[in-house]
């Protein structure tokens, strides 16, 4: 397989592959690059790509005849060498060759000319139209190689072909490629033998491969084409073929590795018997549900989809890393990606990620990446990171740490290729979004356990996304494991369909009763779905529900916390959350009050809510003896406190559901003040005449939160009436009930009539989510049928942030994050006074790296108002010449502030923007008022 053992032919080796730009006159003979890419893809086959992967490869493959197991897995093999080998015949062409004058390499095209391959002067306008890597596909389908693999060549540069005949039907399709003069032909050719000398075949012919393969190939080829052309680890050389000799492409390859430092793929962790398993990873006796999941994980046939569906508390978490464990173990899969809804909530699980990874015993390293947009700040993923560059300067393999960041798996395209990864849910959403380099991201998909959390809290445009790229992983065969604990009965019907791709062909049920049973553990294997039913934990909790108007919430509140207890406030939006912090301070003073919102800095916001977790988590070592803290969604899923009383906005069901788990959560050794034993729940925002909340309705719109409110009940069971709850508000078959229960405070035609329109307001906006979500979408694996032409068939911006694609897959609207710094009547720019470690910093020049990134978590999204359609660009304008009158672009050398734009506050940290006067403050957070 080495390049040393043929001959090739004087045109073929004149031909460049890599030039160096910085003066040096250094190259690379394209035939060694070739060899470099090959030899790199064979190393990434054999040592890093998980079994389940291979697997997955090698069922994709037709192979002309028939071929045992272990040749099969050995031609696949060799069918990755051969794709390496070949990705960049395409250079081979005289529009490429000509491109080497431009950059100061004339003497490589003369000697090309001199060994009788003919360029034309035409051929450098005619070739920017056409990439190599078109032309590529172009060569191996001329000399036989089937679509199949042809389109891997032509789509290694992050994006297949649109259209069949892009570059065929051009008129300048000979000057382009050569293909018709007899010299180019004779050379391509050449290469194309010269790539199945290097994979060890005499011919591909006749070799096919499916879709999902030709997908996990395609990101193969890209990772071993980055990597191939890294210069520090595949040194460009002098134009002196004695060097070469020195050296061949396989040792070129095996420095490059060692010097890589990619952790292998070795078994996923020690073989720790099921029974032991929760003691040896968590230390601690199983609950039921965690034991039921594990079980039927250890007894599955096939990989496939598993739906958790149980109460809040009952370590659904755990439940989830053990049967990812035991995928696998058993199916051969390399790590995890832990998915979340929010940056918050992947941030507060890292470190139990991050501790389970090391109590995996595995004896290797393992890399690991925190996959959102402000995962620089996550103090525990730096300290890993230090101390992964710590362990590679000591060299010592006895020191090596479980739990690695390995400089390579970093970034927006590359992190997901890292062993494990926690992040939010977006860049498990992108895998189903037309975008350069996809391939890349399901190759790092197709090798992990995935595990959605908190799957309840998705819309239905992103759901859309959702059932996309489950219909992918289905057709990889990944373990995909979806947690929730208020998942309508139809959604999940809807996951297991998506992962089947439509295909379930037998539903074998535990139970006919109309409400679904729970906890519950529905599980796909194979071509059927089957149910488990865990027992109860017998932890159950009554929770009494009332109805209040907001005019009395001090006074009730007063009453009650006249012993003491800690009560909980949730609001529905940012505004009413600030109105009503205010109204509690003026009854129980500032020292009581917390606030929590999403219009907060990074570093207030992060603060503030590990002040409450510490004062209201498991802990009661600092629990206040009185405190009431107001927030807003953002109490629902991201922290793990317990009230004594709980006060809510109306809201849908699920989500009502899921604030009410904050409610007596934890069993408090110290007894609950006397008034406050009970648990009690009150709904606020409900007025006369089925008038809800000008906030909530838009938030939530009108039906849901009449559907809620018709199934409000004095007395709740939980966890046994969730299930019910649920199914009532979102499925069908209700109607007739919710409008009786309404009627009884209004007209029944009258609530007829609003409830109609509400319904069909509500059914036109899913419809609207789901038709512009499928604007971006990819095809499902059996809609795009046998190769991967116009696959991303969508216009191609660059999107160097992945901001636009995470905005893409998700329908939050506009939304605008700025960086606050301060400006004094001296005129020049500070830090706010509070910043840690750089509070009031006066800023002269480009920030340093530690100021820069300080100034960079001073982070914080304007308020709706300012980003309506109607007027966000006249906002941004403003932003801009803001930037340009401060001279703050001069900032944009620091890769922490490239780009962004600035809220300069007074000295009252205040500042005008449109018609608003905004306000900074930390007790508040952010807040507009309308300029007089």
């Amino acid at each position: 397989m080495k390049p040393d053992n043929v001959t090739l032919s004087l045109p073929a080796r004149a031909l460049w592959g890599k030039l160096a730009l910085d003066g040096t006159h250094r190259w690379l003979p394209l035939w060694l690059h070739l060899a470099d890419a090959a030899e790199i893809a064979d190393l990434l086959w054999v040592h890093w790509l998980p079994p389940h992967t291979k697997e997955v490869v090698v069922r994709g493959i037709e192979f002309p005849e028939f071929a045992a197991s272990a040749e099969r897995e050995n031609l696949a093999r060799q069918v990755v060498r051969f794709l390496a080998a070949a990705h960049d015949c395409g250079k081979a062409s005289p529009a490429f060759v000509i491109k080497a004058q431009q950059v100061g390499f004339g003497d490589v095209v003369d000697e090309i000319t001199s060994k009788g391959l003919p360029i034309e002067a035409q051929n450098r306008a005619v070739g920017k139209r056409f990439s190599h890597a078109l032309v590529g596909e172009c060569i191996l389908e001329r000399y036989g190689v089937d679509r199949s693999l042809a389109d891997i060549v032509g789509a290694h540069h992050g994006k297949p072909l649109d259209f069949k005949r892009d570059l065929e039907a051009a008129p300048e399709y000979s000057s382009i490629t050569g293909i018709k003069n007899e010299a180019w032909g004779n050379v391509q050719k050449e290469l194309v033998q010269y790539a199945l000398h290097l994979a060890g075949l005499t011919s591909i012919s006749g070799v096919t491969l499916s879709v999902p393969v030709q997908v996990v190939l395609s990101g193969m080829l890209i990772m071993a084409d980055w990597l191939s052309s890294d210069e520090n680890r595949f040194p460009l050389i002098s134009r002196d073929y004695g060097i070469v000799a020195e050296e061949s492409a396989e040792s070129r390859a095996n420095r490059a590795w060692s010097s890589l430092r990619l952790p292998e793929y070795k078994q996923f962790a020690s073989a720790c018997p099921w029974s032991q398993l929760y003691a040896e990873r968590f230390g601690r006796q199983p609950r039921p549900v965690q034991i039921h999941a594990l079980r039927v994980a250890s007894q599955m046939e096939h990989p496939g989809l598993m739906v958790i569906e149980a109460p809040m508390g009952e370590g659904k978490t755990e439940a989830a890393l053990a049967a990812a464990e035991a995928f696998a173990r058993r199916f051969g899969l390399g790590g995890v990606y832990f998915a979340l809804p929010t940056q918050a909530t992947s941030d507060g699980i890292f470190p139990r990620i991050e501790k389970w990874i090391e109590h995996l015993h595995a004896g290797v390293s393992r890399s690991i990446f925190l996959a959102h947009g402000k995962s620089g700040f996550n103090e525990v993923y730096n300290g890993i990171k230090l101390k992964s560059h710590l362990y590679d300067e000591e060299d010592d393999d006895e020191k090596q740490a479980d739990v690695v960041v390995n400089d390579w798996t970093q970034g927006r395209k590359k992190g997901l290729l890292a062993d494990f990864v926690v992040g939010t849910i977006d860049h498990v959403l992108m895998g189903g979004l037309k975008m350069k380099h996809l391939s890349l991201r399901h190759l790092g998909l197709v090798n992990k356990v995935v595990i959605l959390d908190e799957c309840h809290a998705y819309d239905a445009y992103m759901n859309q996304y959702l059932d996309l790229v489950l219909s992918w992983l289905g057709a990889y065969d990944v373990p995909v494991i979806v947690l929730s604990a208020t998942l309508p009965p139809h959604r999940r019907q809807e996951l297991l369909a998506a992962y089947q791709n439509r295909k379930i062909k037998k539903t074998v049920n535990i139970t006919t009763d109309s409400v679904s049973p729970y906890p519950l553990i529905s599980y796909t294997d194979g071509e059927n779905v089957y149910q488990d039913l865990p027992e109860s934990s017998g932890r159950k909790r009554v929770v009494h529900l009332a109805q209040l108007d907001e005019d009395n919430l001090g006074n009730i509140l007063s009453e009650l916390l006249d012993e003491g207890g800690c009560a909980g406030i949730i609001c529905n939006t940012v505004k009413k959350a600030q109105s009503v912090a205010q109204c509690m301070e003026m009854y129980f003073g500032e020292d009581c009050v917390r606030l929590l919102h999403s219009c907060f800095l990074s570093f207030d916001r992060a603060r503030k809510e590990q002040e409450v977790r510490d004062l209201l988590g498991p802990q009661e070592d600092h629990r206040p003896e009185r405190l009431i803290v107001v927030g807003t969604q953002v109490m629902e899923q991201s922290l793990d406190i317990d009230f004594d009383v709980l006060f809510t906005e109306i809201c849908p069901m699920d989500l009502l559901l899921q604030r009410i788990g904050r409610l007596h959560r934890h069993n408090r050794k110290k007894e609950r003040p006397r008034r406050l034993q009970e648990a009690t729940c009150y709904v606020m925002g409900i007025q006369d005449g089925l008038i809800f909340d000008k906030g909530s309705t838009a938030v939530y719109g009108e039906y849901l939160l009449m559907k809620t409110r018709a199934f409000l009940e004095q007395r709740l069971i939980l966890p046994d009436d969730i299930p019910r709850l649920v199914q009532q508000v979102y499925e069908a078959g209700y109607d007739d009930t919710i409008i009786n229960r309404l009627a009884k405070e209004a007209d029944i035609s009258a609530v007829r009539e609003q409830y109609a329109m509400a319904r069909d307001k509500y059914k036109t906006c899913i419809e609207k989510k789901r038709s512009k979500a499928r604007t971006f979408q990819i095809k499902t694996p059996k809609a795009q049928r046998k190769n991967l032409l116009g696959w991303l068939n969508a216009p191609q911006t660059e999107d160097a942030s992945g901001k636009r694609g995470e905005a893409t897959v998700r329908d939050s609207g506009n939304s605008l994050t700025v960086l606050v710094i301060c400006k004094k009547e001296d005129g020049g720019l500070y830090t706010l006074p509070w910043l840690p470690g750089h509070g009031d910093e006066r800023i002269d020049d480009v920030p340093d790296d530690a100021l820069a990134k300080a100034i960079a978590s001073c982070s914080i999204n304007l308020p709706s108002y300012f980003v309506q359609n109607w007027q966000i660009d006249k906002v941004i304008d403003e932003l801009e010449q803001i930037v340009l009158d401060n001279h703050l672009d001069d900032w944009y050398a620091s890769h922490w502030l490239k780009g962004e734009l600035f809220l300069v506050l007074n000295e009252d940290h205040e500042m005008h923007l449109l018609d608003r006067i905004l306000v900074y403050d930390e007790k508040n957070g952010l807040w507009s008022y309308k300029e007089e």
